[in-house]
This record gives structure tokens, sequence and C-alpha cells, in this order.
């Protein structure tokens, strides 16, 4: 089964709605279940994920493009036995990859990533090039949002441009910080009937992560939340979406996993997107 690892995307419209605190969460859980995670820090110019881990990388993807390190050399070990690829942070032409880049990207990830039961990618927020291109390769797409307009407002803006330019038909939804559950299947319910009336896609409801004070506190601390509060009610629902996309690992990881990412990221790079 080796290289038919899952491949998620974890993205978002807008920043600041949770979008790497879900990611790290998520993969620090799906390692406690016994799978082996490789997180790849895909907001390439603005790193976040070693910050968010209080990890200090001594490389970065910068240094495997400029082809001075392997990707192998670089990775760094993080909670539960995490591997993270971490991104540069403030080195400006790292903000949109060219196609050459892009490829020799595609070649060091799939040197280590077949070793891996999940990818995770944690793109940065927006429509830009690099967030489009991570999103469209992957054979998963989780879209955070929470409740404010302005979450929703530019998530549709995302999923229209991944529909309507990238084929894309699916999505996972997850909605964020919010105070319970009815607020949570209100946003999602917003969003949602905005995609079916104008867009045609699929949106799934992964459910929701409650507003929780132990998560700023973690941020503070520059630890994950599952692994310094495990039982504050946000941490309870980053292990049970955890177990609740695990249950379907094998189906997906056969259906949509790493052979089809490496597929994708060659036709992307081929097109010059």
């Amino acid at each position: 089964m080796n290289g038919i690892a899952r491949v998620i995307s974890v993205t978002s419209g807008k920043g600041g709605v949770g979008k790497t605190t879900m990611t790290v969460n998520l993969a620090v859980c799906l390692a406690r279940a016994g799978k082996s995670v490789l997180l790849l820090d895909a907001d390439l110019g603005l790193a976040n994920v070693d910050v968010m881990l209080g990890l200090a990388p001594h490389h970065t993807l910068n240094d495997v493009l400029e082809g001075r390190k392997n990707l192998g050399e670089i990775l760094v070990s993080g909670p539960e036995g995490i591997s993270i690829i971490p991104a540069a942070s403030g080195v400006e032409e790292m903000g949109s990859l060219d196609t050459a880049k892009r490829m020799i990207l595609m070649q060091e990830i799939e040197e280590i990533a077949h070793k891996f039961d999940y990818l995770l990618i944690d793109t940065s927020a927006g429509i830009g090039a690099d967030v489009l291109y991570f999103n469209s390769a992957s054979s998963e797409i989780v879209v955070v949002i929470n409740d404010e307009p302005t979450s929703l407002t530019d998530a549709y803006a995302l999923i229209k441009v991944l529909s309507q330019n990238y084929g894309e038909k699916s999505f996972s939804v997850l909605v964020n910080e919010v105070a319970d559950a009815k607020t949570a299947i209100t946003a999602f319910n917003r969003l949602n009937s905005a995609v079916e009336r104008f867009l045609h896609v699929e949106l799934r409801n992964l459910g929701f992560i409650p507003q929780d004070s132990a998560a700023a506190e973690a941020v503070r601390n520059q630890k994950a939340l599952v692994e310094i509060y495990p039982s504050s009610p946000a941490a309870l629902a980053f292990a049970a979406l955890a177990r609740k996309l695990d249950a379907e690992f094998y189906d997906l990881r056969v259906k949509g996993g790493m052979q089809f990412f490496f597929k994708q990221l060659l036709e992307l790079s081929a097109h010059g997107n």
C-alpha cells in the first residue's frame, strides 16, 4: 500500500479563522491514533506551523528549492512524532513558485511521502496561485470558516475559483471557533445555500470546533492544544474530528491519495498554473 497515503489540504478564504491551529491539532490527533503524518507548511513565505509549535528549524523549504538541502534533511519532528516540512519566513519569492520550483518540490515530496499514512497541507489563505495549486492537487479539500460574514464570503470566493477554474466538485467544511452547534450549523447552511444555488458543488459538513479559552493559551505557549489541554472542549472536538476522518482512511487513500496528488501536481506544473 506504499505510495497511496491520504492527501488532505486545509485551506481558507481569509486569514484568522484558525486554519493552522486546526491542521496542527488534527495531525497530532492522527499520530496519537497510530498514523504516521507528514505536515507541509504551504504558507511558503510566511511560516506558521513551526512558530505555533515553538520549533526552530535550521533549514526550510527555501533551502530545498535553492538546491542546498533535500527534503529529508529539513524535516522537523513535532509532538507525537509528526514530521513537519517547514516553510520559509520573510522570503518574498517563496510567495509564488514558478513551474521549475514546483517540479522540484513535487520530486522532493515524492521521495519521502510514501512513508507516511497522511500528508496534511496547511495552505495560505485566499486565492493566490500557490493556494489554488496545492488545493487542486490534493484529493481532499477542507475549507475552514467561522461565522463572520467575511469568512463566508471569502470561502465562497475560494470555492468558486476552485470549482470553475480547476474542476473541483466536492469540499469539506469545518466551522471553527464558534459558540455552539446552532451557530455552526447556521454558518455552514449560509455557505452551502450560496454554493448550491450558484456553483453546483457538494459541501460536506465536518462539524465544528467550539470557542475555547484554552486554545489561545496553547498558542501563547507555542504548543498544540491537544498536547497541553487534551480535555478542553476544543481538544475533544479535534480528537473527534480525527476519528471521523480516520474512519475513512482505507477507502479514501485508495480512491485518491498520494498517486493522485503527484499526478495533479505534474499536470498543473505542465500547464504553468
